[in-house]
């Protein structure tokens, strides 16, 4: 029963999605605990017994196809360098406890409140009865500031001003298994940004254009209206003087 539910066919891709995040998390678990921990080569493992529960030639795949890769080196490269500029002051103190169980049994969301990023921050990150350092307290004094003086903010919103992060995956303070997709929907890759920022340049461009059509003729109008005001004003002198002459002529 409780996997029986008519829409579930709407739930493959979020499941698929879950499964292939777990599944990368394991294989980069067993990469750490059985290769680097150990300060031993891939090679060395190679030849060495497999991990515990883990067939040999599933091990040895695993060093072969994926490991050994040149998209999997510059992969965990990257992985390493981000997670060096990540403030460790900031991190959570649920260890291996979601986010999720957090909030739905120790912020009360299984008897219908819905705690908001508030007492999810300082749940996640206290601890004892008291945040852990001046980073973090800072932090959640922003969020706290930030939700005060506009309480119908979104709260991935909240999280973004106050973590300034730049990444279009993960949401600073909605736990590892939430993505930014997951709450504002699917969002535009590189190459959709970078051909809507090209179309928005040529808008730009063609708009410019206009302004500068548009200031030339302004400027060709006001050429025109002078050169009218000038002959007028000679006009006017002329009707002066002629008029100046007749009234000698009448004395």
């Amino acid at each position: 029963d409780v996997f029986s539910n008519e829409n579930m066919e709407s739930y493959r891709e979020h499941v698929l999605d879950h499964m292939k995040e777990l599944w990368i998390n394991w294989r980069s678990d067993l990469l750490r605990y059985n290769v680097k921990n150990k300060n031993i080569s891939l090679q060395v493992a190679y030849n060495q017994k497999p991990p515990n529960g883990l067939d040999k030639n599933d091990w040895r795949w695993l060093i072969k196809e994926v490991y050994s890769t040149d998209k999997f080196k510059k992969v965990s490269a990257r992985n390493s360098t981000n997670r060096l500029h990540y403030q460790k002051e900031l991190a959570h103190r649920t260890g291996s406890k979601p986010f999720r169980q957090v909030i739905w049994k120790d912020l009360g969301a299984n008897k219908g409140i819905k705690p908001d990023l508030v007492n999810v921050f300082y749940t996640t990150r206290k601890k004892d009865n008291s945040l852990p350092n001046a980073e973090t307290t800072q932090k959640y004094d922003e969020i706290r500031e930030i939700l005060e003086k506009d309480l119908s903010l979104p709260h991935v919103e909240v999280a973004q001003r106050v973590f300034k992060s730049k990444s279009r995956d993960r949401v600073v303070g909605f736990g590892g298994g939430i993505k930014l997709k997951d709450i504002k929907g699917p969002q535009p890759s590189r190459e959709e940004l970078e051909v809507e920022l090209n179309t928005t340049k040529k808008q730009n461009q063609v708009l410019e254009s206009r302004v500068e059509a548009l200031q030339a003729e302004n400027n060709d109008l006001k050429g025109r209206v002078g050169s009218v005001e000038a002959q007028m004003k000679r006009f006017e002198d002329m009707m002066i003087n002629q008029l100046n002459v007749n009234l000698s002529s009448s004395g």
